[in-house]
């Protein structure tokens, strides 16, 4: 097998080779390619196989494709943060992402409950595409086979609901352990140093150990990302499978909407809010 490094996953140019360049900001290119593949060819993609009926073969492939491509983020977050500790604060707090996306990530990417949320919103609105018996029987195959796709939401198998519920309840356990195990790293680190402070080899001993733990809580997190997303693909079937990885696609792409973005940030602290900020005289900071 042949050796794979980090600079293998993002490669320099040469004139870039000569002067070192933060991993960081490697990954950052990273996930700009990865961010456009997504929006420009694979969600279009996919968005075609589900309004033009595709033979089910050509779906499949287009299915594995985009999930490839999730998975693959994942993986590259992983290299990221194992290939040196110290770009593990850049990846848990990214400047990647705009201020849109960060109320939506935990530990440096969507909350995990964000995909059976997603999931569980296709269930919720399942059967508004349905059609009457008269215009299914005039459907050739490949057509009658799309719009089951589209229908199987609305009467979900006992299988598929029992397989949510199971993903869900392992949720709700590991992910506030990822939290209280961030939180515990970070009270030793201050514990250690408050307690035994001796100078900055102590500081230095004292960051590495909490570094090293959490940089596993940050790689188990991704862990249970992307299991979360292979287990709801594996349930699923093609067709729901298709529409869950382009609705994710297409949620991650809305975050980057310029008009959206703009509007977030014009929105203003409600006056009362700002009142509150702004002490007795009722005025936020900046006097307004």
């Amino acid at each position: 097998m042949p050796h794979f490094s980090f600079s293998d996953l993002f490669p320099t140019s040469t004139a870039a080779a000569k002067k070192p360049t933060p991993a960081t900001v490697l990954f950052q290119d990273y996930y700009n390619e990865w961010f456009k593949t997504l929006k420009t060819t694979l969600l279009p993609l996919i968005h075609r196989s589900l309004t033009d009926p595709s033979p089910p073969a050509l779906l499949s492939s287009h299915v594995h494709l985009l999930l490839h491509h999730f998975l693959s983020y994942y993986d590259a977050l992983d290299l990221a943060a194992t290939v040196s500790a110290d770009n593990l604060p850049h990846l848990l707090h990214p400047p990647w992402r705009n201020s849109l996306e960060r109320p939506f990530l935990f530990l440096g990417d969507l909350h995990p409950y964000l995909l059976t949320n997603l999931l569980r919103k296709f269930l919720r609105e399942g059967g508004s595409e349905s059609e009457s018996d008269t215009e299914r029987e005039t459907q050739t195959d490949s057509e009658a086979a799309w719009q089951l796709g589209i229908t199987a939401w609305k009467d979900p198998s006992d299988e598929l609901m029992v397989k949510i519920e199971q993903i869900e309840r392992g949720l709700r356990l590991i992910v506030p352990s990822f939290s209280e195990r961030m939180k515990k790293a970070q009270a030793g680190f201050m514990k250690k140093v408050g307690e035994q402070w001796i100078g900055t080899a102590t500081v230095a001993e004292a960051m590495k150990i909490e570094m090293d733990e959490m940089v596993s809580v940050f790689l188990d997190a991704n862990r249970a990302r992307r299991s979360v997303i292979s287990e709801i693909v594996g349930t699923l079937n093609l067709y729901q499978g298709a529409l869950f990885l382009e609705g994710l696609a297409q949620f991650l792409v809305g975050f980057k909407d310029p008009g959206l973005v703009r509007k977030f940030k014009r929105h203003r602290i409600p006056s009362t809010v700002a009142g509150i900020s702004g002490g007795a005289g009722g005025k936020s900071a900046d006097g307004n």
